[in-house]
């Protein structure tokens, strides 16, 4: 939900099909079953178990983006390597404050029972929520190679909005370390940050 939060700002509350599927597609790779750590880092640019940089990051974006020329490809592009980005900054922020707040034992039961409390925050606080789902399911993905495939990415698209649209897999519980709040400026910061990156980069997407 926090990538759909922040296509649906980048793109001013009109985010197109490929873009939401875009911005969920690095982590198709899910859809291959256990997967090891390094299988996710392909999809994620990790090389060495590092994050990539963000030279990086818009390189391989703008490469990826002069490949074909159709509007759909752009934009859902953009939704995959800003992903990229936005789960870098996740890490480098929020996700190291958490770290190194938390004390105990099950930091990861802890942070997944968290983050799930937060998906279905972010939908109750999107106003136009319906409408990005059902804009995702009408979704096609496409091959963005060697990352993952079309029928990856459009499995990976049936799976997430199954698992959102059923209500039992909400915790019900208040989040004592990824609070609305902070998750709210993160989307807002992280969303302006994109912006500037791809006024800097004279990347153009598609404003609706």
């Amino acid at each position: 939900m926090i990538h759909f939060a922040i296509s649906n700002h980048l793109y001013r509350g009109s985010p197109t099909p490929s873009l939401l599927i875009g911005s969920i597609a690095p982590d198709a790779v899910h859809v291959r079953g256990q997967i090891t750590r390094e299988e996710k880092g392909v999809t994620h640019l990790i090389q060495n178990g590092r994050f990539p940089s963000v030279e990086l990051i818009m390189a391989e974006f703008k490469a990826n983006l002069s490949r074909h020329s159709e509007l759909a490809w752009k934009d859902f592009v953009v939704g995959y390597f800003t992903h990229i980005y936005t789960d870098l900054r996740w890490t480098e922020t929020i996700y190291a404050d958490f770290e190194s707040a938390y004390i105990g034992d099950a930091i990861r039961s802890v942070y997944n029972l968290e983050v799930s409390q937060v998906e279905f925050e972010i939908q109750r606080s999107i106003q136009n929520y319906d409408e990005i789902m059902k804009s995702l399911s009408n979704a096609e993905g496409c091959t963005i190679g060697p990352y993952v495939t079309q029928s990856e990415v459009n499995l990976y698209r049936d799976l997430k909005v199954e698992w959102l649209q059923d209500a039992n897999n909400e915790p019900n519980i208040k989040p004592s370390y990824f609070t609305s709040r902070a998750v709210n400026r993160f989307i807002e910061e992280t969303s302006i940050e994109i912006e500037n990156l791809l006024r800097e980069y004279d990347i153009a997407y598609n404003i609706r």
